[in-house]
């Protein structure tokens, strides 16, 4: 019991011995939490951690909670949670080095002991990162421990397997009167994964468990259509009322779309809308309402700018709203700054969504009425809560003839609207301008217009009814569309499970493309591509579209412009019966598949169950194993042969590589495969032979010293590869 241990000794020497045994004891305190933590498998699945349990929004402190706790001079350190005051909103807690002192820790001084989510953590971000060890302390019976730090990530690396690093630097100096003296201290931290920080719980998560936020008349008065989330310093109102100080003193509000001005609008259609509560009083921002508020709102508008991605209390109404409220979100861009906020938490929130750019004044007209749509949409068909009009229903949702399947690095708008930081292609052969004149005679199907931010279903789930509906797929292929995983799972979901018809059309710069699995389709299908590489006038383009609209002719028949039905499908060709025709890579019960253990192996299972919810799959090992039997929807590969065009250069596949033997009691042992990432395809004698190297490293915590392993696999057939179904296809398993 080394916190017993007394040190009198008067030479340097058993000073250092009494430091190692300090180092040992809390070293073996870590080796026994891993062993406390992990799963052994002697079978050779390897040592791992047991799977993080599922959480629907960020994790609220709880009493008995492990938590990191700010004591003294800007360190945060091991402990437990007792209780919680939740009128101080504070914590009463228990160190876990069991030091008696300071132990009531207001909410913002504590983070749950877990490692966050991806989109926790963006340029910006306050974290806990961990820096230096300490040694006990006898007089205060004090035990040994680890260090943790607040600081703010400044850069986000990929590592040579595509794993997220995070790099940052101590929020916190001398100056603030941290301890910076400390063994191993250093200004910075690098490369840190995920699974290294610590995040601060999300105060609105913690205030809706507060019993003032459950309070019925407070719940009946927060009832509203529509909650507008924004900066005070993006609104001149505000700043002239003194609730804000603008950023800087140039800032140029006569450009700007004030954010009241937005609600003012959408007040004055009879919705009712509220935002950013304030206590009459002290003029302070009322948390508990806000909360309430969001709660009981049918959508949350976020206006979103550099300030408002910057600000800890907007930032987290967005989270809350989108994470734990899980409510309709509509975001919309104001402030005159540039686009920082898309690298920030805020960013990550909506990659991918389509927001409304409010930046330009002159265009709020145009601007409003796409979020009058939208508003409208996201609220149900009932009255609007204050409203004395009858409000505008929502339009159908009918069928479209085509689908627009496209890269964003391939648009010249898309560039131009900032929601790329580098275009490949030009105005000409840009997807969305040519969808914009398709759209002259056909009902166009086009992810920026029919994504609904928030909407319940999900974006892949509104992509792939999308697919089913439409009657013909323009594919914009590029050596971008095949590096993107989203393009690649549309494409394939289209033409092989779905056997949709499809127009290949070439854009971007190169024909790199024909060697992934993207060209093999489509070289495979003799089906003709529509080369739009090189056109660069307008003269040029009007040509290549009487060739599109020549290509769209063979799948739909034209139509006169006065009938209401813009396109029908030619009678010779009806859409197949999909739940029959269906050709889908998605396992289904009974299935036999190869699946995910732990530490990145796999082996072969049974399907029991699939949960749409969380996209998982609850199997049955072959070997009997009884542990790690739920894996995700791409962690699993039917146990079949692929065809030769499901694989190409780039493509990821799972491979066979090793053995392991039986267990009693726990395994009968099997075959192990891989996951592995293709990097050439020969053909000699007709047939095709797949190259290639594993995807994961030790670095992922992948175990490689199993016998037989080799980072490369050489020349494997077809047969011997296994691939995991996209996630359209797992959406649409019957």
């Amino acid at each position: 019991d080394l916190s017993q241990l007394e040190y009198n000794a008067p030479d340097t020497t058993s000073f250092r011995l009494v430091q190692q045994l300090y180092s040992a004891h809390s070293l073996l305190e870590e080796c026994l939490d891993v062993i406390d933590r992990d799963v052994i498998d002697n079978a050779g699945h390897g040592v791992t951690s047991a799977p993080r349990p599922m959480r629907e929004g960020r994790p609220i402190p709880k009493a008995g909670d492990k938590v990191l706790c700010k004591w003294g001079d800007w360190q945060y350190f091991d402990s437990t949670i007792l209780s919680f005051d939740e009128n101080k909103l504070e914590y009463y807690i228990e160190w876990d080095d069991q030091d008696p002192t300071g132990r009531h820790i207001p909410i913002e001084h504590l983070a749950v002991n877990q490692s966050p989510y991806e989109d926790e953590i963006g340029l910006g971000s306050l974290v806990l990162f961990h820096q230096g060890r300490y040694c006990a302390n006898a007089e205060v019976g004090r035990l040994a421990g680890v260090r943790w730090h607040q600081g703010k990530i400044t850069s986000i690396t990929s590592g040579p397997d595509g794993t997220k690093l995070y790099s940052g630097a101590h929020t916190k100096s001398a100056s603030d009167g941290k301890w910076v003296t400390y063994k191993d201290y250093e200004p910075t931290f690098s490369n840190y994964k995920l699974e290294e920080l610590r995040c601060a719980p999300n105060l609105f998560d913690i205030l809706e468990q507060n019993a003032a936020v459950q309070n019925t008349e407070l719940n009946a008065n927060t009832q509203c259509d529509v909650y507008l989330s924004y900066c005070p310093c993006d609104s001149l109102l505000d700043v002239n009322a003194g609730l804000a100080k603008p950023p800087t003193d140039t800032r140029n509000y006569e450009n700007m779309t004030d954010p009241l001005t937005i609600k003012k609008e959408l007040e004055s259609l009879g919705y009712k809308v509220l935002s950013n509560i304030r206590n009459r009083h002290n003029r302070e921002l009322d948390l508990n309402k806000i909360v309430s508020c969001i709660k009981n709102c049918k959508v949350f508008v976020c206006c979103i700018s550099d300030d408002y991605a910057g600000n800890d209390n907007c930032r987290m109404e967005m989270q809350y709203a989108k994470k734990t409220a899980h409510k309709p979100l509509i975001p919309i861009i104001v402030g005159d700054g540039g686009w920082d906020w898309q690298a920030t938490v805020v960013g990550m929130l909506i990659a991918g969504e389509r927001y409304i750019d409010f930046k330009k004044r002159d265009l709020f007209e145009e601007k409003f009425e796409d979020l009058k749509t939208q508003v409208s949409n996201l609220t149900d068909t009932s009255e609007p809560l204050e409203s004395t009009s009858a409000k505008p229903k929502t339009p159908e949702n009918k069928k479209k003839d085509i689908f627009i399947s496209y890269c964003w690095t391939n648009s010249h708008l898309s560039k131009e609207n900032n929601e790329i930081p580098k275009l490949v292609g030009n105005q000409w052969n840009d997807p969305r301008k040519i969808k914009a004149v398709l759209a002259e005679r056909y009902n166009v199907w086009l992810d920026i217009e029919q994504l609904t931010s928030g909407q319940v279903t999900g974006m892949f789930e509104q992509i792939t009814s999308g697919l089913i509906n439409s009657k013909v797929v323009c594919a914009f292929v590029s050596s971008q569309y095949a590096k993107s995983e989203n393009c690649k799972m549309e494409f394939q979901f289209a033409a092989k499970s779905l056997k949709k018809p499809f127009i290949p059309i070439c854009v971007g710069e190169d024909m790199a493309w024909t060697e992934s699995v993207i060209g093999a389709l489509v070289m495979g299908s003799g089906v003709p591509i529509v080369d739009m590489v090189n056109v660069n006038n307008d003269s040029h383009l009007c040509k290549k579209m009487e060739e599109i609209f020549e290509r769209i002719s063979e799948f739909i028949l034209p139509v006169d412009e006065s009938e209401t039905v813009v396109g029908e499908v030619v009678p010779d060709s009806p859409p197949p019966d999909y739940q029959t025709a269906i050709k889908s890579r998605a396992p289904r019960v009974g299935d036999h598949v190869i699946s995910h253990h732990f530490r990145h192996a796999y082996y072969t299972a049974t399907i029991l169950s699939f949960n749409k919810e969380d996209m998982s799959y609850h199997i049955q090992w072959d070997d009997g194993d009884p542990s790690g039997r739920n894996p995700k929807y791409n962690q699993v590969g039917l146990n079949i042969e692929p065809d030769e065009d499901d694989i190409g250069v780039g493509e990821k596949v799972f491979f066979p590589q090793g053995s392991y033997g039986g267990t009693e009691g726990n395994n009968t042992g099997g075959v192990r495969y891989h996951e592995g990432i293709v990097d050439s395809v020969v053909e000699r004698s007709g047939v095709k032979y797949f190259s290639g190297h594993h995807l994961r490293g030790d670095d992922d915590g992948k175990w490689v010293t199993y016998r037989g392993y080799d980072y490369y696999f050489h020349e494997m057939t077809v047969a011997q590869l296994r691939i995991a179904p996209n996630a359209m296809d797992a959406l649409f398993m019957p």
